[in-house]
């Protein structure tokens, strides 16, 4: 059955839509609220609960390190070999050469906090660039160059196939975006062939209805006249005008108007209204569409993931009941001291901390009396400590992974507990690098497709590729019209521990390790120089993050030793000659003096070594990642 793409047929599916991520979101405020603290938004948060135990911000400050630390390397290689290597090679170099121009990590950082609460979503797509020069000998000179962009969409803004049991069978998705009216109408005077509609912009209602979470964390902003959006990709709809899939389109866009935002029906009850602002058009970029989704774990038949804090939300809450139940025991705790007469309460009131006071006795016992009322009780604590263990051993937060060993229990039992959250935290890292792989590739998509993507590619590549001084390599996309490739043909990773931190002590550790490993292998390179060396000190250098470690091993480097050994050779050859007919002694020469250099590495291969150790020092700075 084909969805019915009237304006009030998809108003309809996406009122559905939003319901369903309304409920998977409902316990979102009150998570927000315990993370950052009451101190944190004090209007907002006046009526709040205080939770001593803040699991969310624990778990959230010490897994946000560990998922994203900084930028991701990213490496490109094809399935099929020819000029598509060549490409592969291009696409690595204008792919971390973006990253770094747009700084991914702090996306990520927030993809990564999402992912940890309930889900996250970005929006790849495609942008105008002005800052951007391009060269008069580039034949794209006279066009607008391009850049793709990635920005977050809110959780309270995405919504997502209602029937949908799974991201990939989703039949649409879309998302809640806002303008000023001005604005859309600059636009659609900006875009004459956009198939902007000037006569819907201009009837949209201004919605001055603030939802309930806008109202309590941003009082006292004023109206602003703003009207709202609503965007949809539908991959199963293709227009009759549209390039399809060979130019890249998949899919359509369509772009409503509503006349009230977040909500299913208006003030007055009466259902939602809406009205195409825009002609549908085909969507270009990747077939997975624009959204890329990340989250932890998948839940049997339903659309959306589930998040760590989100299945732990009944223990925390519990916890923290507990918690304060033993808080207000202690708040009444009390201890007085009772007396049988007023001046014996005014002396014992009056009398200094080790001091002597005189007071009254009777038959041999003293008439003062210490009372202790309230307070904790050990069923509390016992259960305070079964809760937290409880929520602990779920989440899979250990005393090694907060960094802090108590020294109960033996050392394989912290072994074992530290390999199983390791183990699971892992998964997560996992879960999470996918969708950062998934991510880059649609933004590959453009740099492979789009020969109006075009930007420098820097220092950094300039001697990757071996370029001489004043060369300046620039990337541009496009161009495989007629090539017999496809994009498809592209594999996509992150280089191992790219993105996470590295201690200093490690860092050291593997500088050095790297530093032996080239020193012992200078023998075996100048035996075999056609030993692709580059190659195997790259995978080297990934698997022990140091991704430059391939860049000490020169082509000049390379051609020294082989030179030496092929000296080496021709001496020996000679040597051979001269000692097969000997006619003086002075002509053999005494031992030692004179003698050939056999099976001897050349007197420069110290200073090659001495010359690495540096190099590597200057690489592996302590503290980085690389």
């Amino acid at each position: 059955m084909v969805l019915n793409v009237e304006a009030a047929g998809l108003i309809e599916e996406i009122n559905a839509a939003i319901k369903l991520r309304d409920s998977h979101l409902s316990a979102m405020d009150d998570q927000m609220e315990k993370f950052h603290g009451p101190y944190y938004q004090r209007e907002a948060t006046d009526t709040a609960d205080y939770s001593p135990e803040n699991t969310y911000y624990e778990h959230v400050s010490l897994m946000v390190p560990r998922l994203v630390f900084d930028n991701p390397r990213v490496r490109c290689a094809s399935r099929r070999p020819g000029a598509q290597a060549e490409v592969a090679e291009a696409l690595k170099h204008g792919l971390n050469r973006w990253v770094r121009d747009v700084d991914l990590r702090r996306l990520l950082v927030e993809m990564a906090t999402d992912m940890l609460f309930n889900f996250g979503v970005c929006l790849v797509s495609e942008e105008d660039r002005q800052d951007v020069v391009l060269p008069e000998m580039n034949p794209q000179s006279s066009s607008r160059p391009k850049w793709p962009r990635v920005e977050r969409v809110s959780q309270r803004r995405f919504f997502v196939d209602a029937d949908a049991s799974r991201w990939e069978d989703a039949r649409f998705m879309g998302h809640e975006w806002k303008r000023d009216r001005e604005d859309l109408l600059k636009m659609a005077k900006d875009n004459p062939d956009g198939g902007w509609n000037v006569d819907a912009i201009k009837g949209m209602a201004e919605d001055n209805d603030r939802s309930e979470w806008e109202e309590k964390n941003k009082p006292g902003v004023p109206f602003r006249k703003e009207v709202y959006v609503y965007e949809l990709w539908l991959p199963e709809i293709e227009l009759k005008d549209s390039p399809g899939v060979g130019g890249g389109f998949h899919g359509t866009i369509y772009t409503l108007a509503a006349n009230a935002s977040l909500s299913s029906t208006s003030k007055d009850g009466k259902p939602v209204k809406g009205e195409f602002i825009r002609e549908p058009r085909p969507f270009y970029g990747p077939r997975t569409g624009p959204y890329v989704t990340f989250g932890v774990y998948k839940v049997p038949d339903l659309v959306y993931p589930l998040a760590p804090l989100t299945a732990v939300e009944g223990q925390i809450r519990e916890l923290n009941t507990h918690v304060l139940s033993a808080s207000n025991s202690m708040m009444k705790h009390k201890r007085i001291v009772g007396v049988n007469d007023p001046r014996t309460a005014q002396l014992v009131k009056d009398v200094q901390h080790d001091y002597v006071a005189v007071v009254p006795f009777e038959d041999g016992r003293a008439l003062v009396q210490e009372f202790e009322l309230g307070g904790q009780t050990e069923q509390q604590a016992n259960w305070i400590a079964v809760s937290r263990h409880r929520a602990d051993r779920v989440l899979g937060m250990d005393e090694a992974l907060r960094g802090s060993v108590t020294g109960v229990g033996t050392a394989t039992e912290h072994s074992i507990a530290s390999e199983s959250a390791a183990t699971r935290m892992a998964y997560i890292r996992q879960a999470f690098t996918d969708s950062v792989v998934n991510m880059l590739r649609a933004v590959a998509f453009y740099m492979y497709h789009d020969d109006e993507v075009v930007f420098p590619l820097g220092e950094e590549a300039m001697l990757e590729l071996g370029l001489m001084p004043g060369e300046e390599p620039w990337f541009q996309g496009g161009g495989h019209g007629d090539s017999g490739y496809s994009f498809d043909d592209l594999e996509l990773e992150i280089e191992p521990y790219s993105m996470e931190r590295s201690s200093e002590g490690l860092a050291q550790k593997r500088a050095l390790e790297a530093h032996q490993i080239l020193l012992g292998s200078l023998q075996s390179m100048q035996m075999f120089p056609d030993y692709p060396w580059k190659d195997h000190f790259a995978k080297i250098g990934n698997a022990m993050n140091l991704p430059d470690l391939a860049e000490l091993v020169t082509d000049e480097l390379l051609g020294r030793l082989a030179a030496d050994l092929q000296r080496m050779q021709e001496s020996e050859a000679m040597a051979m000659q001269q000692s097969s007919q000997p006619r003086l002694g002075k002509d053999v020469g005494r031992a030692g003096v004179g003698a050939p250099n056999r099976g001897k590495l050349s007197q420069s291969a110290p200073k090659l070594g001495q010359m690495m150790g540096q190099m590597l020092q200057g690489i592996q700075q302590p503290g980085g990642a690389g």
